[in-house]
């Protein structure tokens, strides 16, 4: 492949990210009926039942959108991967890792969507099936938050021994990602607390923690644009090397 094709890749790739984002905020968020504010667990079964069936045929649509969108994070991750390991060098354990983290959030969000979906397939169910599956679906996605976190520590990890003049990442959004990678350890108390800033739909584990990562998401894809670009002005010929070169074992 030539230099100019791999480029092109390389910005579809990155610009994924952007579209994934505003996608799945519309499809799952707002069809999904998730945003403002998601089916707490502190609802009755009844009260639940009724959030999902009013407005069904939407909500059958956000979470078939949803499934699909999410799948737009493994581009924006198999480039930030091969971003990382030219920085990593010859054995790019890091990068590995940050790939692994990305593929297996974007199959817990895709696991707990299936849940979220099972709700409005059927319209009638017993309201109490239905809390179930709202259960599941945020237990499966905030328990295993920690597929998010390890991507975020790998990338920051990375970016903090990036000494090139020009790093991918300027040293605060490393330490951004720490943060912001961390704040997601709120999401295991709420497989226990149903009621205030600490449940699953709270100000802190729902509104704060995903907006935190929401900001290290929009701010490491504007560094990895600007990356693409870099490359093309200074190095382009090297774009053309196979994989094998760019994650060397």
């Amino acid at each position: 492949m030539n230099s100019k094709l791999s480029l092109r890749y390389q910005m579809l790739s990155a610009w994924s990210g952007p579209v994934f984002l505003v996608t799945f905020i519309i499809f799952w968020g707002f069809l999904g009926g998730n945003l403002p504010s998601p089916a707490g667990p502190a609802l009755t079964a009844q009260q639940v039942a009724a959030h999902y069936h009013h407005s069904i045929t939407i909500k059958q649509i956000g979470f078939a959108g949803a499934m699909v969108s999410i799948a737009l994070l493994l581009p924006w991750t198999a480039l930030l991967t091969i971003q990382l390991a030219k920085i990593e060098g010859r054995y790019p354990v890091l990068s590995l890792l940050q790939l692994l983290g990305g593929a297996l959030t974007v199959m817990v969000v895709s696991g707990s969507v299936v849940f979220w979906a099972a709700t409005v397939l059927r319209h009638g169910q017993d309201p109490n099936t239905i809390r179930l599956l709202n259960d599941l679906g945020w237990i499966f996605v905030d328990g295993q938050f920690f597929c998010t976190t390890l991507q975020m520590y790998a990338t920051s990890a990375v970016g903090l021994a990036d000494k090139s003049t020009t790093p991918l990442f300027p040293r605060w959004v490393n330490w951004l990602a720490i943060f912001c990678g961390s704040t997601f350890f709120l999401a295991t108390v709420t497989l226990t607390i149903k009621t205030g800033p600490l449940a699953w739909n709270g100000a802190i584990t729902y509104y704060f923690a995903y907006s935190c990562w929401l900001v290290w998401y929009v701010i490491a894809t504007f560094y990895m644009i600007a990356e693409v670009k870099r490359r093309k002005l200074n190095s382009p010929s090297e774009d053309g090397q196979p994989l094998s070169n760019l994650l060397p074992v």
